[in-house]
C-alpha cells in the first residue's frame, strides 16, 4: 500500500461505504480505508445475533442518495433482519467498488496530528503506518460493547456469547438452560427469537423498558416491486421530519386531549409499529411528564394485558424512568414469552448480580445453574469507538484528556484541537434520534463540502473552534434538558450506562430539520464556527439561539414552514395569527369593547385608578390584529395591575402610510381624554408596542410630547426604526432566524406605499427626542432590527430622555408573541413588569 493519501476512512458501516464513494468517487480523492472486521457492514457485520434487526421500515433504512440503489434492491421485510441488511450494504459495496478502497480486518491503533507537515500519522495494528490530510472517522456508535460490571465471565465453563460478536456459525440452543443479562433492545430481540428454542431460559433484567410492537411482516414479490419503483413516493418528506421518516405529525398535547380520545390515538399507532407510538400520537409526551405518563401508563396496561402472571407483569413494567427517555425498544411476542412454562424472569434490582461462575450465576440471593450465558449489556456508545482510535491532536492533546468531563464537539462533525478530523455521526450528532442512513447522508456530504471547499481555497487546516463547540454544546444540552430524557437514569443518551463515564448531552435531539437547517447555514456563511488556516469565521445565528427557541425553528421546519418573504400577502395575514396557538392563554377579565376608535379595554379585578397601558400589535404593519393581541394584553393587565388599551389600526398596503400612526395616536388622544370613565388614571398613561407596533409606539410617544398629551413612558418591544438604517446585525441577521431582511423590506415598502421618509415613520429622524417619555427598548440578539433599536435607545439617553435598554440573547423577532414555547419570554414580561412600576406620575412636558 502506498503511504500518502488525501482521505483516511475508518469504518465500513453505512458511513464509510458512502464515504469512500463521495470522497473517492465524486471529489476524486485519493482514499484509503480500514475496518477491523473481515467484511464490509459495519454493527451489521458484528451483531448476528438470533433476532437482530433494525427498527426503521427497510425501504427507510436504506441510502437515499442513488436512484439506481433504491430502485434495484428490493426487501423482503418491512423490518429486514440482520442478514438482509448485511446483505444490502455487501451488494452496495460491491456496486460502488468502494471494497478495494478498504484494508479489511485492520484495526487502526493510533492517529497522530503532525503540525508541521499539516497531515495525520494513521498506525494500524500490523504494524503499517500511512499519512493523510484527512481523517474521517466512520466508527459508528454502536461498535464497542460495554464490559459486564460483574467479574467471572473468563471462568464460566459452559458457553458465553457476546451479542456484539456473535458466532457467524449457527448457534444450536435445543435442550439447554440459557441465560440472558440484559433487556435492553437487543436482549428483547435475542429473548423473543429463543424462547422457544430453550429448553430452560432465565431472563437477569436490572430495568425493564417500554417495548411497544415492532409490527413486522414479510412483504410479498408484487409489493417489493412497487416499494422499490415508487421509493420516490414513499420516502417523500422524509428530511422533513424531526427523525428522518414520512410518519403522521402528531394530533396536539396529550393533556388536551380527553381519556378517550387519547386512547384512541394511542390504539391506532400501536398497532401500526415502528417509532409511530412515539411521533405520531401526541406531540407533548417527550416534553412533559404528566403527558408522557399517559403514554407509559398506556404500554403498561398493554403489558399487564398480555403477561399473565402479575407479578411478572409488575416487574415488566417500567416505573423508574420516562417513555421514550430511552431509546424506545421494540417487540415481536416479547412478552408472550414470559407466559411460557420454562421461561423465568429475575429482577437484579432487588437481587444483584455478584459473578459469574464456572456452572453459572450467582446474584446477592441465589446461584443458578446454565449451560449457555448470552450477555446482552449494551454498549460504551459515541466516544469509545473514537477513543480507541489512539487520537492526538494539536500540541499532543489527547482526545481522552480532552474528553475527560463529557465528550465535546461541533456538530458531531468536528472537535476542536483535531484540525481535519472529521466525524460522522459523532457525540452531539442528530443521529441518535434520526434515521441513520440518511443521517450518515447528511453528515458525509456536509464534510464532503467542506474538503472541497479546504481544498479549492489551498486550506491546509480545517477545524472547529473552541467558542463554536463550546455553543454548540450548549444548545445541545439545553434542547435535551427540555425534554424527559435526563430524567431516566443509566441511559447510554446520557453515557449512565457506563460506570465512571461523564453523564452529558451525547446527541443533538432537536429533530433532523433543525440540524439541516443549522449545517446549511453554517455552510452558507462560510463554515461559521470553523477555523480554515487558524482563521475563524464568526459562529452563526442559529448555533446561538435560546434552545427553546430552537426547538420551536424546528418545529416550524418539520411542519414545512415556508419563509416569510415567500408568501402572498393573505399568507403573512394567516402565518402572523397562527402565532396565536403559540401563545400562554392570557387570564379570564373584564374586557370592554369601543368602536370609535376601535380598541378592546382589558380592566384587571383591581382597585383603582388604575395605569393605563395602550398596546399596539405587531406584524410588519400589513398583518397582526386585536386578536392576536388579545393573550399578551390580558396578561400584562393581570402582572401589572393595569388598564390594557389594545387599539386597532388600519393595515397596510390598502391603507398605506400615514393611516397606521393616524389611527395610533388618535387611539393614544381618546385613551387621554376618556380613561378615567372606565377606572384609568389618565396621569400614568404607557404607551407599548411589539415589532411594527413598537415604531407606531416610539412615533405616538413624539407626536403625544408634540400635542401635549403627558405620557408615564413608553416600552418598545424590539422596534423597527428606520428602513434605511444601515446597521451590523441588518446584515449579520439578513437570513433571520424566522424574521428576515427581505420580508422587513417588504413590510416597509407596503407601510410607506412610496412616500417619503419622515420622523412619522422613523422616529429617530425626529428634529428632537428631548421631553419625550421615559422608555424601556426591549431587544434580541437574532434580530435584524436589533442595532437600530438600540442606536435609538441611544439617541433617547442622549437626548436627556430616561431609558432602559434590555437585549435578551438567544432570541429572534417575534418571540414575544411565542410565550408557550418559549420559558424565557417571561423575562420580557419582567422586564416590563419593572418598568412600569416605576412609571409614577410622570408627565412629559409638551415641546
Amino acid at each position: 500500500m502506498g503511504s500518502h493519501y488525501d482521505v483516511v476512512v475508518v469504518g465500513a458501516g453505512f458511513a464509510g461505504l458512502y464515504a469512500v464513494h463521495k470522497m473517492r468517487d465524486e471529489l476524486g480523492l485519493d482514499v484509503q480505508a480500514f475496518e477491523a472486521a473481515g467484511g464490509v457492514g459495519g454493527t451489521w457485520w458484528w451483531n448476528r445475533y438470533p433476532g437482530a434487526r433494525c427498527d426503521f421500515e427497510s425501504i427507510h433504512y436504506s441510502y437515499s442518495f442513488s436512484e439506481e440503489i433504491q430502485r434495484e434492491w428490493e426487501w423482503s421485510e418491512r423490518f429486514a433482519g440482520q442478514p438482509e441488511i448485511l446483505a444490502y450494504l455487501e451488494w452496495v459495496a460491491d456496486k460502488l467498488d468502494v471494497r478495494r478502497a478498504f484494508r479489511f480486518n485492520t484495526r487502526v491503533t493510533s492517529t497522530t496530528w503532525d503540525d508541521k507537515a499539516a497531515r495525520w500519522i494513521i498506525c494500524t495494528d500490523d504494524g503499517a503506518t500511512c499519512t493523510a490530510r484527512f481523517v474521517v472517522s466512520c466508527v459508528g456508535g454502536l461498535s464497542v460493547a460495554k464490559e459486564p460490571e460483574f467479574p467471572g465471565s473468563e471462568t464460566f465453563r459452559g458457553e458465553l456469547y457476546r451479542t456484539s460478536s456473535w458466532p457467524h456459525e449457527p448457534v444450536d440452543l435445543t435442550g439447554k438452560r440459557v441465560a440472558v443479562i440484559g433487556t435492553g433492545s437487543t436482549g428483547i430481540q435475542v429473548i423473543q427469537e429463543i424462547a422457544n428454542e430453550a429448553a430452560e431460559l432465565t431472563v437477569f433484567q436490572r430495568t425493564p423498558n417500554f417495548a411497544a410492537p415492532l409490527g413486522n411482516e414479510p412483504v410479498d414479490l408484487a409489493q417489493r416491486r412497487w416499494n422499490a419503483e415508487h421509493h420516490a413516493e414513499l420516502r417523500a418528506g422524509s428530511r422533513q421530519h424531526m427523525i428522518g421518516v414520512p410518519y403522521d405529525p402528531p394530533s396536539g398535547p396529550a393533556l388536551a386531549a380527553t381519556p378517550d380520545e387519547r386512547r384512541r390515538i394511542f390504539d391506532k399507532y400501536w398497532d401500526r409499529g415502528g417509532f409511530r407510538l412515539l411521533v405520531s400520537t401526541f406531540s407533548d409526551v417527550i416534553f412533559n411528564q404528566q403527558a408522557n405518563e399517559t403514554i407509559a401508563e398506556y404500554i403498561r396496561e398493554r403489558i399487564r394485558e398480555r403477561v399473565k402472571d402479575p407479578a411478572t407483569a409488575a416487574l415488566l413494567c417500567p416505573t423508574d424512568h420516562p417513555y421514550a427517555s430511552k431509546r424506545p425498544p421494540f417487540e415481536t411476542g416479547y412478552y408472550e414469552a414470559y407466559n411460557l412454562p420454562h421461561v423465568h424472569l429475575v429482577d437484579v434490582r432487588s437481587a444483584p448480580i455478584e459473578a459469574i461462575t464456572p456452572t453459572g450465576v450467582r446474584t446477592s440471593s441465589k446461584s443458578y445453574e446454565f449451560d449457555v450465558i448470552i450477555l446482552a449489556t449494551g454498549f460504551d456508545v459515541f466516544t469509545r469507538p473514537l477513543l480507541n482510535l489512539g487520537l492526538r491532536g494539536r500540541d499532543g492533546l489527547k482526545l481522552e484528556d480532552r474528553w475527560a468531563n463529557g465528550p465535546t464537539s461541533y456538530l458531531g462533525v468536528q472537535i476542536a484541537g483535531f484540525p481535519n478530523l472529521f466525524v460522522i455521526n459523532g457525540p452531539k450528532s442528530a443521529v441518535a434520534l434520526y434515521n441513520v442512513p440518511l443521517a450518515t447522508e447528511d453528515n458525509v456530504n456536509f464534510v464532503a463540502a467542506a474538503l472541497a471547499r479546504a481544498i479549492a481555497d489551498k486550506t491546509a487546516t480545517f477545524e472547529a473552534t473552541y467558542e463554536a463547540e463550546e455553543a454548540w454544546g450548549r444548545l445541545c444540552e439545553g434542547i435535551l434538558n427540555l425534554t424527559v430524557i435526563p430524567h431516566s437514569k443509566g441511559s447510554w443518551y446520557m453515557g449512565e450506562n457506563i460506570p465512571g463515564k461523564a453523564r452529558a448531552a451525547y446527541f443533538f435531539s432537536g429533530g433532523a430539520p433543525l440540524y439541516r437547517a443549522i449545517c446549511a447555514e453554517i455552510a452558507h456563511v462560510g463554515y461559521g464556527g470553523f477555523a480554515l488556516d487558524r482563521v475563524s469565521a464568526p459562529i452563526p445565528p442559529m448555533v446561538r439561539l435560546d434552545p427553546a427557541a430552537a426547538l420551536l425553528l424546528g418545529s416550524m421546519l418539520a411542519r414545512g414552514m415556508k419563509p416569510l418573504d415567500e408568501l402572498n400577502l393573505d399568507e403573512v395575514r394567516a402565518a402572523a395569527e397562527s402565532l396565536r396557538e403559540l401563545q400562554l392563554p392570557g387570564p379570564a377579565m373584564r374586557v370592554e369593547t369601543v368602536e370609535a376608535p376601535r380598541a378592546r379595554i382589558y380592566i384587571p379585578d383591581r382597585a383603582g385608578p388604575l395605569p393605563v397601558i395602550v398596546f399596539y400589535h405587531g406584524g410588519g404593519w400589513i398583518s397582526g390584529s386585536l386578536d392576536l393581541a388579545d393573550a399578551p394584553c390580558r396578561r400584562l393587565a393581570d402582572e401589572n395591575g393595569a388598564m390594557v388599551v389594545s387599539a386597532h389600526y388600519r393595515l397596510a398596503p390598502e391603507h398605506s402610510f400615514p393611516a397606521a400612526t393616524d389611527d395610533t395616536f388618535a387611539a393614544l388622544s381618546w385613551v387621554w381624554k376618556h380613561v378615567s370613565a372606565y377606572g384609568g388614571d389618565p396621569g400614568r398613561i404607557v404607551v407599548m408596542g411589539e415589532s411594527a407596533g413598537a415604531n407606531l409606539a416610539a412615533v405616538a410617544a413624539i407626536r403625544a410630547r408634540d400635542a401635549g398629551i403627558p405620557l408615564a413612558g413608553q416600552v418598545l418591544i424590539y422596534p423597527p426604526i428606520d428602513p434605511e438604517a444601515s446597521t451590523a446585525s441588518r446584515t449579520e441577521f439578513a437570513d433571520g432566524p424566522f424574521f428576515t431582511r427581505a420580508i422587513g423590506e417588504k413590510m416597509w415598502g407596503a407601510y410607506l406605499g412610496g412616500a417619503g421618509l419622515t420622523a412619522l415613520a422613523a422616529p429617530s429622524r425626529a428634529s428632537s427626542l428631548a421631553g419625550l417619555a421615559p422608555a424601556l427598548v426591549l431587544t434580541l440578539e437574532l434580530d435584524m432590527s436589533r442595532d437600530e433599536a438600540e442606536d435609538y435607545a441611544g439617541a433617547l439617553a442622549s437626548a436627556g430622555v430616561p431609558v432602559r435598554l434590555h437585549r435578551f440573547d438567544g432570541l429572534f423577532h417575534g418571540v414575544f408573541n411565542m410565550s408557550a414555547f418559549i420559558p424565557r419570554v417571561r423575562e420580557m414580561y419582567a422586564s416590563i413588569g419593572e418598568f412600569v412600576a416605576t412609571c409614577k406620575e410622570q408627565i412629559t412636558e409638551a415641546a
